[in-house]
């Protein structure tokens, strides 16, 4: 298909306005049907790695069920760690709990069970579910 060619999709007039006013609120000058056709590019680059929130649909099964923390969908076989005294010390999504030594917990109550102390869970604990390659900070799963 040639590069330059178009469709025409359906977007509301209330939120497209919404976006040309946005980004002129914002200082940005950029063409709103750019910004749309990167939102576009963003939303693919994203989907396969963040299925949970952008194509929660296509979940069956156990990948449908998990603890959800705030804004932040944590699947069934998601490892939560802290590291504490040197160590790391696990807890795990089974079904839709957070659990620790055979325990329903929170975030924070996982941390603070771990440390005796009130942590900011955000900041203390390290995910790793089930279709990441590694464990990422809490705090950088929100953004």
């Amino acid at each position: 298909m040639p590069s330059n060619s178009t469709v025409c999709t359906p977007i509301s007039t209330n939120s497209f306005l919404k976006l040309a006013h946005f980004l002129k609120e914002q200082g940005s000058d950029r063409d709103p049907l750019e910004v749309i056709e990167t939102a576009i590019e963003y939303w693919m680059n994203n989907a396969s790695w963040k299925r949970e929130d952008l194509m929660p649909e296509t979940l069956v099964g156990d990948d449908a069920r998990g603890y959800t923390w705030k804004s932040v969908f944590l699947p069934t076989g998601t490892m939560v760690r802290i590291k504490y005294d040197g160590s790391f010390i696990y807890a795990k999504v089974e079904g839709h709990y957070l659990m620790f030594n055979g325990e329903r917990v929170s975030p924070n109550q996982f941390a603070m069970k771990v440390t005796g102390t009130a942590r900011d869970a955000w900041r203390d604990l390290w995910i790793k579910r089930p279709r990441d390659a590694d464990y990422r900070l809490a705090d950088d799963l929100r953004s």
